[in-house]
């Protein structure tokens, strides 16, 4: 059993700098989770992926369709991203135990009437609220969820570890439980990985929102009923439906509103708003593409008449929602890097280990990969870059690519000068497994870059956990958006 606290997002290793103007300072769907292999009931460790895994009964790499050219094709939704569980899905549901590390706590696990393990099916985890449990959750306080969601999507209702979410311990334990679990369900079950959500109410809700900061790279959406907001920062960005009572007696609708205005201006929204569902919510305008943001106030009671509940109208609407949200499209606009898919070998990109760092690489089943032997001093000691991109100042950068590693690992994803002195425009920093997940940011040059540019890959020094290290990278690209 593995076990370990890395976040998802390692927000510590971002250094600001001038030069660029961040979008919200997170991701658009950021679906690189840790494969934090700490296992749960009647589970065992996952091994180390192989090269660009593909679920049962898919075709060859070199045959199969790509998302790109589905998007390309009129009318043709992006196919589903199986996750690894596909290749032997577990079916095993009810009451089940998540362990990470020294923590473990029950969750209930519902699948889809007709699952079979074969074809990818949406994932929600549900919260409750503080004191209660996840079987009332299921049960009574999230009205209709169940028979709502359950009818299309996996749904885990997680007990928290201690009685809420609210306090920094229990933050802190319950996202470590959350990593297991979401890669328990994504290493034994067949996910779609690029419809993964949250939702939670009350203190769940806080912890929904919490996970939209610090997990937006495995969610695509959620959505918190009578939740609020209590960081200062927030570097994630992710669809939202936020549903609040305007006289709550417990958690007042301003911290609502609060959190709501935190995802318009994360989101790039307008303050315009249009009438949408069936209960009088909100739509919010101008939101960048595939993060809306949705905002539901109501009067009912509920709760002991504190109208603190689990409205009439929410799991419907959260329902609704939720079916809205696709997989994000790939950008519009003109692509910088050739080179995407390395069907065709590795060429113009550039692999390179310098200083102690020692290691091999080479296209391979459509992907590029390095194996890093030794891991040096620096995370640059070991990386994939692409040289030669031109800068456009002002310009909107988008960036989307799919990546794995051999065991959980760091991986720096950066833009910069491809010569010296090197200087970097943009930079983050991850948590790559061997789950493959597709990664998409976006952000703004925002002064012209001397020379040419390189976008890349580091691996190695403190960044590389265990060596050897293999990290695989496939349909890479870089756009220049439109101007809006």
């Amino acid at each position: 059993m593995i076990s370990s606290h890395a976040p998802l997002y390692a927000r510590a290793r971002r250094p600001r700098t001038p030069r660029v103007s961040g979008l919200g300072g997170g991701c658009v769907v950021w679906l690189l989770a840790a494969h934090l292999a700490a296992g749960c009931a009647s589970a065992t460790a996952v091994a180390p992926a192989e090269p660009k895994p593909v679920a049962p009964e898919a075709p060859p790499a070199s045959e199969a369709a790509s998302p790109h050219d589905a998007a390309e094709a009129e009318g043709a939704p992006e196919p589903a991203s199986p996750s690894s569980g596909c290749a032997h899905p577990s079916k095993a549901a009810g009451l089940l135990v998540v362990r990470a590390g020294k923590l473990q706590t029950p969750y209930l696990l519902s699948l889809p009437e007709g699952y079979d393990g074969t074809k990818p099916v949406p994932l929600v985890f549900a919260f409750h609220g503080r004191t209660r449990s996840h079987q009332s959750m299921h049960d009574t306080d999230a009205s209709h969820l169940a028979e709502q969601l359950g009818r299309q999507y996996a749904v885990a209702y997680v007990k928290s570890v201690g009685e809420g979410y609210d306090q920094p311990r229990e933050q802190r334990d319950n996202l470590q439980v959350f990593d297991a679990l979401y890669a328990h369900m994504l290493g034994k079950y067949c996910i779609d990985t690029e419809q993964v959500f949250a939702v939670g109410h009350s203190s769940g809700a806080l912890f929904s929102e919490l996970l939209a900061c610090e997990r937006a790279p495995a969610l695509r959406g959620i959505a918190a009923v009578a939740g609020a907001m209590v960081w200062p920062e927030c570097p994630g960005r992710s669809a939202a439906l936020l549903v609040h009572g305007e006289h709550d007696a417990v958690v007042s609708v301003s911290r609502g509103r609060a959190a709501r205005d935190r995802f318009l201006a994360a989101n790039r929204c307008s303050n315009q708003s249009a009438p949408v569902g069936a209960a009088g919510c909100a739509l919010y305008a101008g939101c960048d593409a595939s993060l809306p943001v949705e905002w539901c106030e109501h009067g009912e009671p509920t709760y002991q008449d504190t109208n603190h509940g689990w409205p009439s109208f929410a799991s419907s609407e959260i329902a609704r929602f939720f079916g809205t949200l696709g997989r994000v499209p790939h950008a519009i606009g003109t692509p910088l890097i050739a080179n995407t898919s390395f069907d065709a070998g590795s060429e113009p990109w550039q692999v390179s280990f310098g200083g102690r760092a020692k290691g091999t690489w080479g296209a391979k089943n459509g992907a590029l990969c390095a194996t890093l032997d030794s891991a040096g001093e620096n995370p640059w000691d070991a990386q994939l870059q692409y040289p030669g991109l031109k800068s456009e100042p002002g310009g909107t950068y988008v960036v989307d690519f799919r990546l794995w590693t051999s065991a959980p690992t760091d991986v720096r994803v950066k833009l910069g000068r491809d010569a010296a002195p090197w200087s970097e425009y943009w930079q983050q920093a991850v948590v790559a497994s061997p789950e493959p997940r597709r990664v998409t940011d976006q952000f703004v040059l925002a002064e012209q870059a001397a020379g040419t540019l390189a976008f890349g890959f580091q691996f190695a020094g403190t960044y590389a956990r265990k060596v050897p290290l293999t990290l695989c990278v496939d349909e890479v690209s870089l756009t220049l958006a439109p101007k809006r």
